[in-house]
């Protein structure tokens, strides 16, 4: 006699979201795709609620539960509702109100807007992210022949800064710039056994999407770090992690995934052992060689005298 089935999680809903993604209709899509980028909507607002915020009829999410294998919404909708329990919830903000402040006050009230929504996109990294998650896709790093790390446009600051920290522990990382328009080319170097970590929110960008469909046929193993489990990223990677980038502005917040990348880090370094540390006394040897930074106790600092010489 065997008991009931476990609980399904709100991550195993995205997980199948994700999965099954390819194999909906359009409309299905347009309502997976809305129920992946609003989890915490998922569990508040009814169904005909999100229906109307998905631009899909009722019997659509009715449909799209049956496809995912529940019986009905209702139980779609329960992991979400379950999740929701014991956190804030965080609504999105809107910038409308700022125009009709006093413009004497309009930079104060910008600032505790955004500064607020900085604090929900921090939050994001540990509740879209469980801890499994996060040590597989350390697992994954650490066990790579080489790591290829990929962003453009505006991930590219992200992609740079979690090269730059991985290279003060690790030799085999290289960072593609797509310098001269052959970011194709660079990531065509990877090869099964390599791991390729690319970095994009929506709009996603082209390169970066092209370059990851193409090395995940060839075989490299895929770490997608993106803000949603739909994104094109997502559905052809092998480990996925996520974050929101919601902000007020007209720009997206980077400092979710950038956060993201510094947990990454002193993690290997966490377990990296006596290699990690081997590595950071090379580099420290080697940047005081090299007088990378500014000593004022030098005399002569790259041919600059002293203000007290």
């Amino acid at each position: 006699m065997t008991g009931p089935p476990p609980p399904v999680a709100a991550l195993d809903v995205l997980q199948r979201l994700r999965t099954r993604f390819d194999a909906l209709s359009p409309e299905l899509q347009r309502a997976a795709r809305w129920i992946a980028d609003h989890p915490n909507e998922t569990g508040l607002l009814s169904m005909r609620q999100q229906a109307r915020d998905a631009q899909v009829s009722a019997p659509t999410m009715v449909r799209l539960a049956r496809a995912l294998g529940f019986s009905d919404y209702v139980a779609l909708r329960r992991p979400f509702q379950e999740a929701l329990i014991g956190r804030p919830i965080h609504y999105g903000r809107r910038a409308s109100a700022l125009q009709a402040a006093p413009q004497a006050k309009q930079i104060d009230k910008l600032a505790r807007e955004i500064s607020a929504g900085q604090r929900s996109d921090l939050e994001s990294v540990l509740a879209l992210n469980p801890p499994s998650r996060l040590e597989a896709a350390v697992s994954a790093i650490a066990a790579a022949k080489r790591v290829g790390f990929l962003g453009v446009r505006a991930s590219f600051g992200i992609a740079f800064q979690f090269r730059y920290a991985y290279n003060l522990i690790a030799r085999n990382g290289v960072l593609f710039d797509g310098l001269g328009g052959i970011v194709h080319d660079q990531v065509d170097a990877l090869n099964p056994g390599d791991l390729l970590i690319a970095i994009s929110q929506t709009p996603y960008s082209t390169p970066t999407v092209e370059a990851v469909n193409a090395a995940a046929k060839r075989g490299v193993t895929v770490l997608a770090i993106t803000d949603s489990a739909l994104s094109p990223l997502a559905r052809r990677a092998t480990h996925v992690l996520l974050f929101r980038a919601d902000s007020i502005s007209f720009f997206p917040s980077m400092i979710a995934p950038l956060a993201l990348v510094e947990l990454l880090i002193a993690w290997l370094a966490a377990k990296g052992g006596k290699a990690v540390l081997r590595r950071l006394a090379d580099v420290e040897a080697r940047l005081a060689a090299q007088r990378a930074y500014w000593n004022p106790a030098v005399r002569k600092t790259r041919g600059y005298e002293q203000a007290n010489d």
